[in-house]
This record gives structure tokens, C-alpha cells and sequence, in this order.
């Protein structure tokens, strides 16, 4: 899910960069290039997020001797 959203958000920010190719003032363009720079700052930090929560995600708790779900005990 978060990878499609970043996707979304860089699609966002390459629109932009065609406006501020196809603007003609020059406060329109730059407006472009920090909108720009925003959906590509907030793709990074979604992405990033997701990283972290990945890597610091909680250990699976179950009793002990109990295989984690959608795993089968080893048969000696």
C-alpha cells in the first residue's frame, strides 16, 4: 500500500514538473517546482516510515513450544 501511494505521489510530482515546463511566469514555475519538491519530499518520508515500522516492527508472541502461525512444527 505505501509504495503504491509514494508511486502516486511521485506521478504528482513529475505533473508538476510538466506545468512549471509549460509555465510562462516565472512565479507559476517556481510555485511548480516547490509543489514539486513537496510530493517528492512526502513520498520519501512515507516510504521511509514504512522502513522503520518494518524494522521495529514487534516480534510474533506465541507460547512457548508453539510453532508461529503458518508454520509447521519440524518433524524429527
Amino acid at each position: 500500500m505505501t509504495s503504491i501511494i509514494a508511486r502516486e505521489y511521485r506521478a504528482n510530482a513529475k505533473q508538476c514538473l510538466s506545468w512549471a515546463d509549460s509555465a510562462s511566469d516565472p512565479n507559476n514555475r517556481e510555485a511548480f517546482f516547490a509543489l514539486t519538491a513537496t510530493w517528492i519530499s512526502a513520498g520519501a518520508r512515507i516510504e521511509n516510515a514504512a522502513r522503520i515500522e518494518k524494522s521495529t516492527a514487534a516480534p510474533e508472541i506465541r507460547a512457548a513450544g508453539e510453532p508461529l502461525l503458518g508454520r509447521r512444527p519440524r518433524v524429527k
